[in-house]
């Protein structure tokens, strides 16, 4: 195992978030760290993160009166987007997403909302399946990823009503993200086809079915990550490094968004490389590595991105003390080869 891999593990514990971060950063800084990850109160002491995005905000010193946990007319607990220039959910179901990722109870684990109630945080996944209206994701455009990722995690396979007496069923949003480009939604795509990896892979561990048995929208999935693993092979640089527009197999941008990520990667590559390295490696590799076989986790091309992710991270580390979210997703990718790859 390449010495570098904990060495960076090792330094994202000395990422300092106090509680006038963005909650979704403190929400990111639990993902690398894990649930007993510590932030700073404004008075120099330690808090849990977790508990402290659960329960915590509904104090009278933060700055958004009533914390970020709110409860709507029908009891139940959910997370505002932003308010007073903190953001919170920043995405559709973005925390119940990533406490997904790092196995958090759903039963055990509570929150306190603007009221003063204390509720399960299943609590708010009920909430999520109650707004949650497959057709208007696709007519919004809306980002599935967050929502697949913890759905799949959180549920048995089968189907719900939402508030409107509708059936939802999750191949429905796997459906509409099957539909979405390659490189759709935020950080160049990446977490859409996160989404779709996890979906994935905990249905076929649900059903007892394999790859090559998966049918309609689950094969179709299946088929959407395996060229995504494709070109992610082609695209990648001689240096390990994957680049932002690694879903791309030419030159000529099609879209706006395309252009935008060619000027940034250019720009990221010739003036900021470490940072351009962490953030495109690190969040391909956290879809990735949640997918792929240990088979393939040993192939030379997947080692050659670990390698310079986490050997970036150990020289360049505390040039990235402000770039929470890049750092944190590259060391919660390290994590899980490292956790599937054992000592190997």
């Amino acid at each position: 195992m390449n010495p570098y891999i904990d060495k960076a593990i090792d330094l994202a514990k000395e990422l300092k978030l106090t509680t006038s971060h963005h909650p979704w950063e403190i929400q990111h800084g639990i993902l690398a760290n894990g649930t007993d990850y510590k932030i700073y109160d404004p008075w120099g002491k330690e808090v849990n993160a977790l508990d402290f995005l659960l329960r915590g905000t509904n104090v009278g010193w933060y700055p958004i009166q009533g914390g970020i946990v709110r409860e709507d007319k029908n009891g139940y607990p959910y997370f505002i987007e932003q308010e007073k220039g903190l953001e919170a959910e920043i995405h559709v179901n973005l925390f119940l997403g990533e406490f997904s990722t790092v196995g958090i109870d759903l039963d055990s684990t509570t929150v306190l909302t603007n009221l003063g109630n204390e509720y399960p945080l299943r609590k708010a996944l009920v909430r999520a399946m109650l707004y949650t209206f497959p057709e208007k994701l696709k007519e919004s455009k809306e980002e599935p990823s967050w929502l697949l990722t913890s759905f799949a995690r959180y549920l048995p396979m089968g189907s719900w009503k939402n508030i409107k007496g509708e059936e939802v069923r999750l191949e429905d949003i796997i459906g509409y993200a099957n539909e979405l480009e390659l490189g759709f939604g935020s950080c160049f795509g990446t977490h859409v086809m996160e989404g779709i990896a996890v979906a994935v892979t905990k249905y076929m561990g649900k059903t007892g079915c394999s790859p090559l048995k998966l049918q309609g929208p689950w094969r179709e999935a299946h088929e959407k990550l395996e060229l995504g693993i494709k070109l992610v092979k082609k695209l990648q640089r001689e240096d390990g490094s994957i680049p932002r527009l690694w879903f791309k197999s030419d030159t000529i941008p099609r879209n706006l968004n395309e252009f935008k990520l060619a000027l940034e990667q250019l720009i990221g590559a010739t003036f900021f490389k470490p940072r351009e390295i962490l953030y495109t490696t690190g969040h391909t590799l956290d879809w990735l590595v949640q997918y792929v076989p240990v088979q393939i986790l040993s192939q030379e091309w997947v080692v050659r991105a670990v390698e310079i992710t986490a050997r970036t991270i150990a020289n360049n580390f505390h040039k990235f003390l402000k770039e929470v979210s890049p750092l944190t997703h590259a060391v919660h990718a390290l994590k899980v080869y490292k956790d599937k790859l054992g000592n190997n």
